[in-house]
């Protein structure tokens, strides 16, 4: 689980930074409203899922993360098991958010 304080990121969340979490592709499912389901591509290799319904950004699938999707935390129904251990893209956060924890934190987005 990551923290993304790119700049898609925060249009896409309407807010400072996006909560995120990698996870392999082979063993998510979206349990419902997959009809709903619609996407675009926001940059070369990336192409970002939403709800065409309400409009919440749901999941992105990267070319340079083959294997592994990026799933918004805010559309989780349960806890996770996880927290976020990272800042990714802290050279493009918002002047106005200050970062006032331990966790690591990335210029940019590191290498998978």
């Amino acid at each position: 689980m990551y923290y993304c304080h790119c700049s898609m990121c925060r249009k896409a969340s309407g807010s400072s930074f996006a909560t995120n979490m990698l996870v392999n592709e082979a063993d998510f499912v979206v349990r419902s409203g997959e009809d709903l389901v619609s996407s675009h591509q926001s940059s070369p290799g990336e192409q970002r899922y939403f709800c065409s319904g309400c409009g919440s950004p749901l999941y992105s699938r990267a070319t340079a993360r083959q294997g592994v999707i990026s799933v918004r935390c805010g559309t989780l129904d349960d806890d996770p098991p996880v927290r976020p251990t990272e800042h990714f893209h802290v050279g493009s956060k918002a002047a106005w958010f200050d970062i006032c924890d331990h966790v690591r934190q990335y210029e940019a987005e590191p290498e998978p």
